[in-house]
């Protein structure tokens, strides 16, 4: 079985939820865990800042876990052995479409995360997701299509015109889960 937790976005902001969101990707995990951290959807020159801020969320609201963080490699060979040896996979927001091109590298990927934690936030709910609204470019796309959902992160109620649209997209009985920031939901499969 997969555990997907799929969050609504800004994992950095001081919200109860984001404790709660770190904390549940480590629920029913071995005392020692390792966690690949993706953050495809961002430059290279922000790894440092985010592995910094992600190693403070998993062992700060998981105390009593013997936590290893690895930033996921740019290289696919690298990255298939990373998503091998890993227990939680955490993928990061920023630029949805950068992140997809870059996963779609490892055809496999669906794969590779059977059985594990999926921890997605924005961006990292997207590429799951069969239809996603994405936020920065205003226009509704296609994700991996991993789970059979529609997504829309960063929720609120102004975004009511949208939900409309995505509601109809084929299939129009699609579940659709919208996520304010520090909100989630956990789907297992």
């Amino acid at each position: 079985m997969t555990k997907y937790i799929l969050h609504g976005g800004a994992t950095r902001a001081p919200l109860d939820g984001n404790k709660r969101f770190f904390r549940e990707a480590l629920v029913g995990q071995k005392n020692k865990v390792k966690i690949l951290a993706v953050y495809f959807a961002r430059e290279q020159k922000d790894y440092d800042w985010m592995f910094d801020l992600e190693q403070d969320n998993f062992k700060s609201n998981s105390p009593e876990k013997d936590i290893e963080i690895e930033i996921a490699s740019s290289n696919m060979a690298v990255f298939r052995e990373q998503l091998k040896q890993a227990d939680v996979i955490y993928v990061r927001g920023g630029d949805t479409f950068r992140l997809i091109d870059k996963i779609k590298q490892l055809p496999e990927f669906a794969e590779l995360i059977s059985g594990k934690i999926y921890a997605g936030s924005s961006a990292g709910v997207y590429l799951v997701a069969k239809y996603y609204y994405e936020n920065d470019r205003d226009v509704i796309a296609e994700g991996l299509g991993i789970l059979p959902i529609k997504a829309i992160a960063h929720w609120s109620e102004d975004k009511i015109d949208i939900l409309k649209k995505l509601k109809n997209v084929e299939p129009e009985d699609m579940p659709i889960y919208k996520l304010m920031e520090g909100e989630f939901v956990v789907i297992e499969v």
